[in-house]
């Protein structure tokens, strides 16, 4: 006589079968780490970045030339304190100065900065002067004395000749004066 069929899986092979899923699924769990962990450092790198051109907006529209030094400061942004060192060296070409500024998160290494980005500012543009636009369609835009009424016909005949041409080009109304 036979003995009974046994049918099913030994006990072998359930934990090689354990062991095989056991390995397969810290791959995935540190797939998912390194994951997390890349998308915090490029949003950290974002926002460095962000930061740095903040920083050297800040130096362009204050409308006046920078200094040739070196500044540093901390700020918070999006939650979490960084810091951020700005170097302003002279150009060959006279006039141009270029801006260095690295950031890093408060904590890192001094010279472990997320980002570093560079920006140039010339003498022409903190000099210039800043373009008033009129987006109310006034007819006096501002920056005219009160006193000098003949001037001031003078400007309302610019403007509405101006405005004019704006409205067939389609354009916004940027005042010139």
């Amino acid at each position: 006589m036979k003995g009974p069929e046994c049918r099913g899986f030994t006990l072998v092979e359930v934990v090689v079968a354990l062991a095989i899923v056991a390995i397969g699924m810290l791959a995935v769990f540190k797939t998912i780490g390194d994951t997390i962990n890349n998308v915090s450092y490029l949003r950290d790198r974002t926002f460095a970045a962000w930061i740095a051109d903040n920083r050297i907006t800040e130096i362009r529209l204050s409308g006046e030339m920078p200094s040739v030094d070196e500044t540093a400061g901390d700020l918070e942004y999006a939650g979490r304190q960084w810091h951020w060192i700005t170097k302003v060296s002279q150009t060959q070409v006279e006039g141009l100065r270029r801006i260095d500024v690295s950031v890093r998160r408060d904590g890192d290494a001094e010279d472990s900065a997320l980002v570093s980005l560079a920006g140039f500012v010339g003498a022409t543009a903190t000099s210039a002067p800043q373009a008033r636009i009129d987006w109310n369609g006034s007819e006096d835009p501002g920056g005219g004395d009160p006193g000098d009424e003949d001037e001031d016909e003078d400007d309302d005949n610019r403007y509405e000749d101006e405005r004019e041409e704006d409205v067939l080009c389609g354009g916004g109304f940027l005042t010139h004066g």
